[in-house]
């Protein structure tokens, strides 16, 4: 609803009753696709915690960012970055095990020096591109 008042830029009635029927539609089809992938999702509280460190790991990273494109912009350096593996514990097939693996992937990818490009559940590592190589190790 939001979004439609900032992109309709009006806070008329009918536009505002315009941007309430978005909305439920919205709100309606995710909750049909999500009915339709059966998809489930169990989480533990324990596994919340690692989010507290986001907000400071995206600072951190935007600076990284930021510090590599000046020196490339201004000296011609290269960062030293590419993929490699990580080690993750996996989980298994049930909901709660897919449930940790999408918060390990959304959570090392929210910053912007590394995004998870795969898992590969049988080897156990997932496979992650890094602007600048650190030497972290992924959700254990």
């Amino acid at each position: 609803m939001s979004f439609w008042v900032i992109l309709d830029d009006s806070l008329e009635i009918d536009e505002l009753l315009a941007g309430a029927g978005a909305a439920a539609l919205g709100a309606a089809l995710a909750e049909l696709v999500t009915y339709r992938a059966r998809s489930q999702v169990r989480m533990r509280i324990e596994w919340c915690v690692p989010a507290l460190r986001l907000p400071l790991q995206l600072v951190r990273d935007t600076g990284l960012v930021f510090l590599v494109l000046w020196k490339r912009l201004a000296r011609g350096e290269e960062p030293d970055g590419g993929f490699r593996e990580l080690p993750v514990r996996v989980g298994p097939g049930t909901a709660e095990g897919r449930t940790r693996r999408t918060l390990i992937v959304g959570g090392l990818s929210v910053a912007p020096n590394r995004f998870v490009a795969g898992l590969d559940l049988q080897a156990k590592v997932m496979v992650v591109h890094e602007l600048v190589r650190s030497g972290q190790e992924a959700g254990a």
